[in-house]
């Protein structure tokens, strides 16, 4: 969460509530002589039934057929193959089912955005027989049969040729059936990569990964602070719990099955020879990639589910640092970047909108208006900016606080919560009435977003009052989705979930339309689906925890760009030094120092864009823009990510996924940089970064992919033109393990760093 102006939504009470629930279990150890009773945590946030897994009958329906330029074959198997395929496009374990169901009862608890999953099966049909195979009026094949011996559920699977190099399965399953499975088999060792923000490793294989939008949680297994979380606040999430997944993946054999719809949906990797889909519905949409190589495979499946152009050229000039405090504030910590000679292409105020005083610290108002008390002068502050080319950057989510409302009509502005109650826009409890949740101090509502009125309402408060108060964007926070239990004027927001983050980044979209900065605006947002790929202009990495740690700290953001970039999304940056402090009494938690925001920045520079975070707990955290030191060495990697702009422009121009930062990988799939390369990060063909991700670090090893590599620091060459070569290189502070090609244009443009 990204609403901090002193303190975060709830993680300030939060590490007050984790220090109370240390400091009694403290005390409870000495009065009962240091007997501890056992304590009940949280379960953990997805509980699924296993896949069923059956036999597979083919009752005289065994055949050959062509669909477009796909060959497919039934017998005792499913083969699906293409001329232009790396591999078979499809293929299924032989003699065993590759089409279940179940029928499934799920529940939900909800935890402050932290929605924990679970289902029960109570009725499971897996034996597959195959009755019926036809070529249909439409030129699909379509696959009839039942799942049992007795006929009680049937089930439909249609082939056809989406679009070129494309395969689309169209599946129904008859009631009572709710539940469809639908697997793939894989070899040993085929990697399978992207599903969006997964931070567990660049191949997921042998994990079952859950796409379901929700809060990400804190720690997110890291110990003992996750145990500790979870004791106080059942809040620490983990491996399986993200902002933003994605169904696009991508295997290590350039295969790809992806489920295209909005139900609920897991990928279960678990099994040593195949991937199980897993949807909670009785209909279920697929599509296959026929390709050549793993971005080709991404590429196709793109073309569907969108990619976002990259963000307006102002955002390549410089910093976005961000900011806060007012106008005076602002206004000295601009100088002192300035003064450290810092590039800055826009400052992000996110308490724009002012300020709130709870029992746990400062929050923000949640009413998208200005605050002109918290900021006198905003108009000619922004126009003083935007005179030195500085751009002003906000803060929307899209919940309203009756408070917040009353705060900003008090001093003659627009209640919001009024309106939208008064309009019927926003979400109601079982009772009808509007469903004001708990933020921990304050309450507030979501406005309906299955409403088209609803979202129209609110594209036009943005654009009035966000766009309108001079913004050239914004950060577009939250929007995981309902509450499941929710009342919206389109279902229940269980069934509105998995749309939810796609639906805000439409609304927000729509907002730029309205205020005319289509072109020129940059908003960024941290929920999201798989459809947001080409729905927001921009994503982030969420909310990681101000440390080193490799389950939420800096290390795990290589692996979730490597994971978004196998996924189609392009676009992603993250917040440099990270977002998330906890106090801890009787545990350390070092506050963040210069050696984390340095490493951090230097772990961002092939990023779109360069953007700081003041942090939960800005007091005890390094700021640049108040430490004119720090403030300098921020400012020469804010220099070279500057001189990276145009190698972006010429990445840009190419089609398909040219200008995202990617496992070395994804462009050299057949180098044997799979497994070996998995902290590092690439930009196009030509530049290369091995960030240092552990404190004191002063070298990094380098697994450099064929080619000669040049270090931009020294002008050391590494590497051989046709093979991947292992070199242990200096990276002291402020000088990354930063290489281009040798002899390429971004080698020319980056000499000026050399000694």
């Amino acid at each position: 969460m990204t609403d901090t102006a002193a303190a975060p939504p709830r993680r300030r009470r939060l590490g007050r509530r984790i220090g109370l629930t240390i400091l009694a279990l403290v005390g409870a150890a000495a009065i009962f002589g240091g007997v501890f009773v056992a304590v009940q945590l949280p379960q953990p946030a997805t509980q699924l039934a296993d896949p069923p897994r059956g036999d597979l009958i083919v009752d005289g329906a065994d055949g050959e057929w062509r669909i477009g330029e796909f060959t497919i074959v039934l017998d005792e198997a499913l083969h699906v193959t293409h001329p232009q395929a790396a591999a078979s496009v499809w293929e299924t374990v032989p003699g065993e089912a590759f089409l279940t169901a179940a029928q499934g009862r799920a529940s939900y608890i909800d935890d402050l955005g932290l929605v924990r999953v679970s289902d029960d099966q109570d009725a499971i049909w897996n034996t597959q027989r195959v009755t019926a195979a036809e070529i249909d009026s439409d030129g699909a094949l379509a696959l009839s049969g039942t799942l049992d011996d007795v006929d009680s559920v049937t089930w439909t699977l249609r082939l056809r040729e989406g679009a070129p190099g494309r395969l689309d399965a169209e599946i129904s399953v008859s009631a009572p059936a709710n539940r469809v499975y639908l697997s793939a088999a894989l070899d040993d060792g085929e990697g399978v990569h992207g599903l969006g923000a997964q931070s567990t490793g660049w191949d997921l294989r042998g994990d079952r990964v859950p796409l379901i939008p929700r809060e990400q949680g804190i720690g997110r297994g890291e110990q003992p602070l996750s145990f500790l979380v979870d004791l106080a606040a059942s809040s620490a999430g983990g491996q399986d719990t993200t902002y933003l997944p994605s169904a696009v993946n991508v295997t290590g054999r350039s295969r790809s099955l992806v489920y295209r719809g909005d139900a609920f949906s897991s990928v279960d990797l678990r099994p040593d020879d195949r991937m199980i889909w897993e949807v909670w519905s009785s209909t279920a949409d697929f599509s296959l990639a026929a390709a050549a190589t793993p971005a080709d495979a991404v590429a196709i499946q793109s073309a569907w589910a969108g990619a976002a152009e990259p963000p307006p050229a102002w955002t390549r000039t410089g910093l976005i640092a961000g900011i806060q405090g007012g106008t005076d504030e602002v206004r000295e910590k601009v100088a002192t970047l300035q003064a450290a000679d810092v590039p800055l292409a826009a400052v992000w105020l996110q308490d724009w909108v002012g300020r709130r005083t709870t029992d746990f610290g400062e929050r923000l108002q949640w009413n998208w208006s200005l605050d002109d008390e918290q900021y006198p002068g905003w108009d000619q502050l922004v126009a003083d900016l935007e005179a030195q080319g500085i751009r002003v950057l906000t803060y929307v989510n899209p919940s309203l606080s009756v408070d917040s409302g009353a705060a900003a009509s008090a001093r003659g502005g627009r209640d919001l919560y009024a309106e939208a109650a008064a309009a019927g826009y926003l979400a109601l409890d079982e009772d009808g009435a509007v469903l004001d949740v708990d933020q921990h101090g304050f309450t507030a509502a979501m406005v309906d977003l299955s409403d088209a009125d609803a979202r129209e309402w609110m594209a036009q408060v943005i654009a009035d009052e966000v766009a309108g108060a001079g913004a050239s964007g914004w950060m577009a926070d939250f929007a995981e989705g309902p509450p499941p239990d929710a009342v919206l004027a389109g279902g229940s927001g269980a069934d509105w979930r998995v749309r939810w983050p796609v639906l805000w980044q439409d609304v927000n979209r729509r907002a730029l339309e309205i205020a005319g900065l289509e072109a020129d605006g940059f908003v960024w947002h941290r929920s999201g689906g798989t459809r947001s790929a080409g729905a927001a202009d921009a994503l982030w990495l969420g909310d990681q925890t101000q440390d080193w740690s490799r389950e939420d700290g800096l290390a795990s953001t290589v692996t979730l760009t490597q994971s978004l970039s196998a996924s189609g999304m392009t676009q992603v940056h993250g917040d440099i030094g990270g977002y998330t402090s906890i106090d801890l009494p009787v545990i350390p938690d070092p506050d963040r120092d210069d050696e984390l925001v340095i490493r951090w920045a230097e772990a961002s520079l092939l990023q779109p864009v360069l953007r700081t975070h003041e942090g939960n707990r800005p007091a005890v955290s390094a700021q640049p823009a108040e430490d004119a030191e720090l403030a300098a060495q921020l400012a020469e990697l804010s220099r070279v990510f500057v001189a990276l702009g145009p190698e972006r422009e010429r990445l840009a121009a190419q089609s398909g996924l040219a200008d995202a930062v990617q496992h070395p990988w994804m462009l050299a799939p057949d180098a044997g940089l799979d497994g070996i390369a998995d902290e590092e990060l690439q930009l196009g063909p030509d530049v290369l970064l091995a960030p240092v991700l552990s404190a004191g670090a002063t070298t990094v090893d380098v697994a450099f992919p064929p080619g000669r590599w040049q270090n931009i620091w020294t002008g050391a060459v590494f590497g051989e033109a046709s093979s991947v070569t292992h070199e242990t290189v200096d990276a002291p502070m402020g000088r990354p393990a930063l290489f281009v090609r040798e002899g390429t244009a971004v080698a020319s443009e980056l000499s000026a760093f050399a000694d």
